[in-house]
């Protein structure tokens, strides 16, 4: 600790609480002598001690010499072993004193999410003390050229979309949102049952469902994987041919697009399923009902966090995701919302994605089959297409499926 670039390393993992009283008085005072002196690579004894006296000055010749000795014994720097030990120890203490911590916490009442907390303590003791492996990007720029040409990646259903973006690819993150009943649940359904097949065999589409029963859902898949109606499913499935041809259109395996139920589920509950299912692709219907982010003072504060959250999920998984909203009341009967028409967040959702994709609805009677898709913001843009499409489409309900409207029609 007697080295600035150490000092700094450390002195937020060590707890004073365990530490001799001495030693809790010589930490503070080589953080004040850090600060006097900037240009100072380490703490210089000769120079400290005068100022360590200054500082104490109801302090006894005794005690003082007390403190000079152990002081004097810091200038040998530690041998590699020392070193290495004395680092592991002060990692394991930090450690079982904030797990310590969380527990009084939780027997208090005081602890939204005892799984998430106790992960996230976990993580950083792995990553200080190299359980964890980081290593820095060192792919070659010619593979990352060829990705870009190659144009690599899960495509959309809609042209609209593919037109104006490239593939998305694992860290992707992006906000799909809409008003309240205009058929958002469909655009998603339509859109990953084009996804699943174009993913690897061993990863899965998780959607994790924070508005209404998921069982809901299941039968929206099927009628957007097959392009058929109610009662076209019932006829199939009276045939029994209905689940095997589900089975090849979303890429030959049932469990391919797994739905879960969310309901008032806190984050560490979502990361357990997410560690379980190897995903590809993660749809968070909606993040705004996730618990585990009532730190915020504001709600448009803790709404950034939430996405911020989402998207840090999509680069820990390697996977693509998609943030569901709904557009606000400011954006209702807009074929072409703006930027800023998110519910509850005029900034802080948005700033947290890749792209914002919004499905506007006129309240027209003779639209009532159109929906219009717009990028009002999109950084996954193609260099050779318009950033935002502003498409019509048509939204066959019936069906569960979006159509782009052929060009020239």
């Amino acid at each position: 600790m007697r080295h600035r670039s150490d000092f700094y390393k450390l002195k937020d993992m060590i707890p004073g609480a365990n530490l001799d009283p001495q030693a809790v008085a010589i930490l503070e005072d080589f953080d004040k002598y850090f600060e006097k002196f900037p240009t100072h690579p380490s703490v210089d004894m000769t120079t400290f001690l005068p100022r360590f006296k200054a500082w104490h000055p109801k302090m006894s010749d005794e005690k003082f010499n007390s403190f000079r000795a152990m002081l004097l014994n810091t200038v040998p720097a530690p041998d590699e072993d020392q070193r290495t030990n004395i680092l592991a120890e002060l990692s394991e203490l930090e450690l079982m004193t904030k797990l310590a911590n969380l527990a009084e916490q939780f027997n208090q009442g005081d602890l939204a999410d005892a799984y998430d907390a106790v992960n996230q303590t976990l993580d950083g003791f792995r990553q200080r003390t190299g359980r964890r492996a980081t290593s820095y990007i060192d792919i070659p720029i010619g593979e990352l050229l060829q990705d870009e040409f190659d144009d690599t990646g899960v495509s959309w259903r809609l042209d609209c979309l593919n037109r104006s973006m490239r593939r998305l690819r694992p860290g992707d993150f992006g906000i799909i949102a809409g008003r309240p009943d205009k058929g958002k649940t469909s655009f998603i359904s339509s859109e990953i049952t084009h996804m699943a097949s174009q993913l690897p065999e061993d990863r899965n589409i998780v959607w994790l469902n924070n508005e209404g029963p998921g069982k809901r859902i299941k039968p929206r898949l099927y009628q957007s994987a097959l392009n058929l109606s109610m009662t076209d499913m019932k006829e199939r499935h009276t045939q029994g041919v209905l689940v095997d041809q589900y089975r090849e259109a979303i890429g030959g395996r049932l469990d391919k697009i797994r739905i879960f139920d969310i309901h008032s589920f806190a984050t560490g509950q979502v990361e357990s399923i997410l560690e379980d299912n190897n995903p590809g692709i993660i749809i968070y219907d909606m993040i705004d009902n996730i618990r585990g982010f009532g730190d915020a003072a504001r709600t448009d504060l803790m709404l950034e966090q939430m996405y911020q959250w989402g998207r840090e999920r999509s680069v820990k998984y390697d996977c693509i995701g998609f943030g569901t909203s709904q557009i606000s009341n400011d954006g209702d009967g807009l074929q072409f919302p703006t930027l800023g028409m998110l519910k509850d967040s005029k900034t802080g959702k948005q700033g947290a994605c890749d792209f914002q994709l919004m499905i506007g609805a006129s309240n027209d009677v003779s639209l009532a089959g159109s929906r219009f898709i717009s990028l009002p913001k999109n950084k996954l843009r193609r260099p050779d297409g318009a950033s935002d499409p502003r498409a019509e489409v048509i939204f066959d309900g019936t069906r569960a499926r979006y159509r782009d409207i052929e060009l020239g029609s």
